[in-house]
């Protein structure tokens, strides 16, 4: 055991030209957000095929940004998933609107449509879609009820960039879309996320409200030709981008395909080594036509059948030097949440008591992902002594 190394949950694949880049961005005397930010936008939409993109400190900021733009006020109701990380429900909450939480679908782990419809009231303003570990949800029917209601979608892709839906990237359609290239998402500018816009009109109320509600950002003050002059149009936050930020993700786009391919050979050397394991449920493909998963996560269920529990597990994994997770603690039992929104989710809560995230990034060696179906493999059909 002292002489195996650990085994991170997750470890960025950095190319070596960010610190070019990088270098690039201090030496030019522009370190906060300028030239390379736009580029990065623009590189951006290339990829997704959609333009009046925001880049953002964060996915949070971004959701913040998004609800907000989307008029969603004190008192409205929001129809989410329970199943998501905190930050989804938290910017509601900031906003003054009411989270309505629905379970998920067993397959997907993504907001189940079926249990959408009869938690709609009058009070109802919007539908937050959370695309799980990289899975598209169903957007076809989730599409249907809002049109339906008239309702707004937004949806929380933190996992999704790269996913496709029927042929599509997510991020391409008429809803605002939240993308997170924070520190151990597959594509990375260390901290930082984006708003993908409908039109011009919510990309310039975007623009102002992650620059403090001001008209004008730093470098359209301060470049040169520029002007003093600027006026408050709305209260606002401090949401920017840095161009430090989009030095590491402009030198990481041009690998995302290489990336895309080592993941997915990663996956299916954990679907390979444990497909013949009865004591697990394994994630899986999309099940539309034309969609493909990002494989943001992969993350299996442990059956109740199994001769060690989720957390007997994550323990053994621990002390055998692998990092594992749980994706996630559902936020209506969380501590805050509980007492203001009392609802039963019964495979939210299942799913939620069963699962782990193994570890997945490009850099994991094939002798690493052996040894990790080893000992999952040994300690679902053996049990932990």
């Amino acid at each position: 055991m002292k002489n195996i190394k650990y085994i991170p949950f997750h470890k960025p694949t950095i190319p070596k030209e960010v610190i070019t880049s990088i270098k690039g961005s201090l030496d030019s005397g522009w370190i906060t957000t300028g030239p390379k930010v736009k580029r990065f936008e623009k590189a951006l939409s290339e990829i997704i095929t959609k333009n009046n993109i925001v880049a953002t400190s964060s996915c949070t900021s971004a959701l913040h940004t998004a609800y907000t733009i989307s008029d969603i006020n004190k008192g409205d109701e929001v129809i989410v998933p329970s199943f998501t990380f905190c930050s989804t429900i938290n910017m509601l909450v900031n906003i003054g609107a009411v989270p309505i939480f629905v379970d998920i679908d067993e397959n997907s782990y993504c907001i189940d449509p079926n249990d959408i419809e009869h938690r709609i009231t009058k009070k109802t303003k919007a539908i937050v879609v959370v695309h799980y570990a990289g899975m598209p949800a169903d957007m076809s029917k989730i599409n249907k009820i809002a049109k339906k209601y008239k309702l707004i979608i937004i949806e929380d892709a933190a996992h999704a960039f790269t996913s496709i839906y029927k042929g599509k990237f997510i991020g391409s359609s008429k809803n605002l879309t939240c993308f997170s290239f924070y520190a151990t998402k597959n594509f990375t500018t260390a901290e930082g996320g984006a708003i993908v816009c409908s039109n011009i009109k919510q990309e310039n109320r975007a623009r102002i409200f992650i620059n403090h509600g001001i008209s004008k950002n730093a470098s359209t003050r301060y470049a040169q030709g520029g002007t003093y002059q600027y006026d408050v149009l709305s209260p606002g936050y401090k949401y920017n981008l840095s161009d430090i930020h989009a030095s590491i993700g402009l030198s990481q786009l041009p690998y995302q395909k290489v990336f895309r391919k080592q993941r997915l050979n990663i996956v299916n050397r954990y679907k390979n080594g444990l497909i013949n394991n009865n004591y697990l449920i394994l994630p899986t493909d999309p099940p539309y036509p034309n969609s493909t998963h990002a494989w943001h996560l992969f993350t299996i269920q442990i059956l109740p059948s199994s001769k060690c529990t989720r957390d007997e597990l994550f323990s053994f994994l621990m002390q055998n030097k692998i990092g594992t997770s749980v994706h996630y603690i559902p936020n209506h039992l969380q501590t805050y949440y509980k007492g203001k929104n009392k609802v039963h989710l019964p495979i939210t809560e299942k799913i939620a008591s069963r699962i782990i995230s193994l570890p997945l990034y490009e850099s994991l060696s094939n002798t690493n992902v052996d040894r990790i179906i080893k000992l999952i493999n040994y300690a679902t059909k053996n049990g932990i002594k």
